[in-house]
């Protein structure tokens, strides 16, 4: 028999907290900057193009903060949904290990968002063992996802209470091996695959079907900016990415996490 027409053939970025949602990635940061830079760093905001006044807002976006002290975590985290918005705003997530200056070397992390019962979880991996989590005395509502967007690195509109412009946020720094699930990963999975590639479907294959978005920045460098630029999907579902601004001189790296 065959698999045609299984899985979850829904938004790249579906966002139902009742499954779960999980992102993971590689990260390596030289240095947080000061005075006039930008004080959060964006890593990753997801938008569905809802105003945040809507009852149809949703919203995730983990970012770090370089104005937390040297023994903090910069880590935090937004899920937010509906007109008021509920969720968690800024939260921070991450133990005493986590601080800016452990992420001056190549680090694993992945964060998962779940409602179980009336409560909220998150999740935080560091190098594939669980580093820390918070529990939320409240649920969230899945994200209403007819206009659902990503962007790594930036923000793609202003927080909820806030007048920054799209594009703020910018992320300095390297980044590898990002995905986004439309599932919680557990401990075992995100143990097993944090330093292994995973393989992605298709549309007649169900293998990882919850996996919606995956770039491996495996493509090399040809010389031409208007290749260079595009990021693959190997999800399987065909979701790929653009560089804004593609700098010949550092967008792309052929190193590895």
């Amino acid at each position: 028999s065959d698999n045609y027409g299984k899985g979850t053939r829904l938004s790249n970025l579906r966002s139902n907290f009742d499954d779960g949602v999980t992102v993971e990635f590689w990260l390596k940061k030289a240095a947080f900057g000061g005075g006039s830079t930008t004080q959060r760093e964006v890593i990753l905001d997801v938008w569905n193009n809802q105003t945040a006044s809507g009852l149809d807002y949703g919203r995730i976006t983990i970012e770090l903060d370089q104005t937390v002290g040297a023994a903090v975590t910069p880590f935090k985290l937004t899920v937010q949904s509906g007109s008021a918005p509920s969720g968690i705003f800024r939260a921070e997530i991450g133990d005493s290990t986590v601080t800016k200056a452990s992420l001056t070397d190549w680090t694993h992390f992945a964060f998962t968002f779940y409602n179980t019962g009336s409560s909220f979880y998150t999740k935080m991996y560091k190098n594939g063992d669980l580093n820390d989590f918070n529990v939320y005395s409240t649920t969230i509502s899945e994200l209403n996802s007819k206009g659902m967007m990503g962007r790594i690195g930036a923000l793609l509109t202003a927080p909820s209470g806030s007048a920054a412009s799209v594009g703020s946020g910018k992320l300095s720094a390297s980044v590898d091996e990002f995905r986004f699930w439309k599932k919680e990963r557990t401990a075992q999975h995100i143990g097993r695959n944090w330093f292994t590639q995973v393989d992605g479907g298709s549309n007649k294959y169900d293998a990882n079907k919850d996996l919606g978005v995956y770039f491996k920045f495996n493509e090399g460098i040809v010389g031409s900016a208007a290749t260079d630029k595009i990021v693959l999907d190997y999800s399987g579902r065909i979701s790929n990415g653009t560089f804004v601004n593609y700098n010949t001189d550092y967008s792309r790296n052929l190193g590895s996490a």
